[in-house]
């Protein structure tokens, strides 16, 4: 039986401070059949020179207008032509084995996507990365797998952690081009909704970089109404699946989580997810943040300490 071929996605925006090290690390797996689609999304700085510095044959290299994450990794979708696919960010990093091990945990298996270790670095440092295991870390059901992540404070939903057979993506469809803050959210649920299951790969690292910025995400406005609109949909393909007690709190604190992060800086869309806690029944979500902000929220209540710190953080005093 021959090697499927992996297709690996990297949307690329003023990357090129890094994807020459995330390249390496793709041109480097112990698994060699694979194609890297290289979509280069409007860069401005060096990200052109440093893709077309490789010479690898299984690099194939394309430029678009800038459209954001979403378009960008759709158009690499559009020219793939493997039967797995896999997206990755332009600044991050796999080992050696990684492909390797979750075409094996896979094993032709067309209803399950693979999942993998990750740990997050910060700018230069990949070796810094901590492994930490989480609940997820385990063969799960997916609508488990969601439940379980949607619990788990420091668990991730991102795109990137996802080996994906071609029947899935075809069931699921790609990315929804109007969102771009969140955009993971609701492209992981919909997708493991149309996979049976969730299968754990352990070996298989990813270096998630933190503060690398290669990507068009701006955090204005428009950018939040996105991340509500992707936060409405990931919610419905939930209670889609399972409308109970325990679903409708997790959508809750979802949206809970969104206004501990906007208030008070944009009150209209707090309201409209006020409203939607309301629907929902209620949200019993923690305010999150330091110890100074805990403690204030203990004195005045959150509304209080987050005006608090909103005045100070204008005034230039910042948590490094």
């Amino acid at each position: 039986m021959s090697e499927p071929l992996v297709s690996i996605i990297v949307p690329a925006f003023n990357a090129g401070r890094y994807i020459g090290q995330s390249i390496t690390s793709l041109l480097q797996q112990s698994y060699t059949n694979l194609e890297l689609i290289v979509i280069n999304d409007g860069s401005t700085d060096n990200t052109a020179d440093v893709i077309k510095s490789f010479s690898d044959k299984r690099i194939r290299y394309f430029e678009q207008q800038n459209s954001g994450q979403c378009k960008a990794s759709n158009a690499g979708l559009r020219q793939a032509a493997g039967e797995l696919i896999r997206f990755f960010d332009a600044d991050d990093i796999m080992n050696r084995e990684h492909i390797e091990l979750q075409v094996k945990k896979l094993n032709t298996r067309t209803d399950a996507v693979g999942s993998c270790e990750w740990g997050r670095f910060y700018n230069a440092i990949p070796e810094s990365a901590r492994f930490e295991p989480g609940a997820v870390w385990q063969d799960m059901k997916s609508l488990d797998w969601l439940k379980t992540c949607l619990q788990d404070p420091a668990a991730m939903m991102g795109g990137w952690l996802w080996l994906i057979p071609r029947a899935i993506i075809d069931k699921a469809g790609g990315w929804d081009e109007r969102l771009g803050l969140n955009n993971d959210f609701e492209f992981s649920i919909r997708l493991l909704l149309k996979a049976n299951e969730v299968l754990f790969t352990p070996g298989a690292k990813l270096y998630y970089r933190t503060g690398g910025e290669t990507l068009s995400v701006t955090k204005s406005k428009a950018a939040y109404e996105a991340a509500y609109l992707s936060t409405q949909l990931g919610c419905s393909y939930l209670l889609g699946a399972e409308n109970s007690a325990l679903m409708r709190r997790l959508c809750a604190n979802r949206y809970q989580q969104w206004i501990y992060q906007l208030y008070p800086s944009y009150p209209d869309l707090c309201s409209k997810m006020e409203q939607e806690i309301s629907k929902l029944g209620g949200s019993d979500a923690k305010v999150g943040g330091g110890i100074v902000l805990k403690s204030l929220t203990v004195f005045f209540g959150w509304k209080m300490a987050k005006r608090i710190q909103s005045f100070f953080y204008k005034l230039g005093y910042k948590t490094k």
